[in-house]
């Protein structure tokens, strides 16, 4: 069994692998060619653990993935296994690192297929390692010309800034109105609605596991709803949030993969939601190491 370290995995995972296997991942998930068990949270004082697997049919690797924040540091390893006989093929050391670019690569895809072709804007709330990625790779997808970015810390919100002018785009802090927001925060409260006043597209990566809750629930009503996973979403996203206050039905949503398979009107209000799935890992891990072994 192979042992592949951070920089070695960093070599292969480029933006057109990950973004080539995420969107493989998503699209066959849509269409039921997936095998993916539901997700197990250690939820516990100063950090969590996501353990999650997945497997799309027809591919030779399925994987099992632990990803955990603790104390403020993401972390993480996987494991990918022979879908022949059930041999360990490889451990992969990514220390959270493909579970960060995966759920980048997600967003990105995601927030590019529902937002209207010419906005240049992106409102990004929350201050941590997704922010910055989300913005990053959706970069990789259209062109971006200004970044406002939200946050309960002025000096986290400065230090995000400064990352994003150092890419060169222009930044300021967060205002209402913006076209495009991305959520990308812990929060277990809803975020302020003036956040996403104005919003045409609102895609939310924060809300993955029960207790936590980042859109406000009214930013669902009459919007046009995309769910990663339409059973995770439903037990632990802003989408069974807004269900569960009455706000939207239980059966009002598109798969995520079927957006990225068929399109959409980008000019109706829209929401993604995305909680994250075992099968976008073995997608992404099945391929590193298909590369490796050529």
């Amino acid at each position: 069994m192979r042992v592949v370290e951070l920089d070695e995995l960093a070599r292969v995972a480029t933006y057109d692998v990950v973004f080539g296997a995420v969107r493989a991942a998503l699209v066959a998930h849509a269409e039921g060619r997936t095998v993916v068990p539901a997700p197990m949270v250690l939820d516990f004082p100063g950090g969590d653990c996501h353990v999650k697997a997945g497997y799309v049919v027809g591919s030779p690797y399925f994987a099992v993935k632990t990803a955990s924040s603790i104390g403020g540091s993401n972390n993480g390893v996987m494991l990918a296994v022979s879908a022949r006989d059930g041999s360990p093929a490889a451990v992969l050391v990514d220390e959270g690192m493909l579970t960060a670019w995966r759920t980048a690569a997600s967003g990105a895809l995601i927030t590019d297929a529902m937002t209207p072709a010419g906005v240049d804007e992106v409102v990004v709330l929350g201050t941590g390692e997704q922010a910055f990625l989300q913005v990053l790779w959706l970069r990789q997808l259209r062109t971006l010309t200004r970044v406002s970015v939200w946050g309960r810390r002025p000096d986290a919100v400065e230090q995000l800034r400064a990352k994003f002018d150092a890419l060169g785009l222009e930044t300021d802090a967060a205002r209402a109105g913006g076209a495009c927001v991305i959520a990308t925060t812990a929060a277990r409260q809803p975020l302020p609605r003036e956040l996403f006043a104005g919003a045409v597209h609102v895609t939310g990566i924060g809300t993955d596991m029960p207790g936590k809750g980042e859109l406000p629930v009214e930013v669902l009503a009459g919007a046009l709803v995309a769910t990663d996973d339409h059973a995770q979403c439903l037990d632990h996203g802003d989408f069974g949030n807004a269900v569960r206050a009455g706000v939207v039905g239980a059966d009002v949503d598109l798969a995520v993969g079927a957006v990225l398979r068929d399109g959409v009107d980008r000019d109706r209000r829209s929401v993604a939601d995305l909680t994250g799935i075992g099968a976008v890992d073995a997608a992404v891990a099945g391929e590193i190491v298909t590369r490796l072994a050529q």
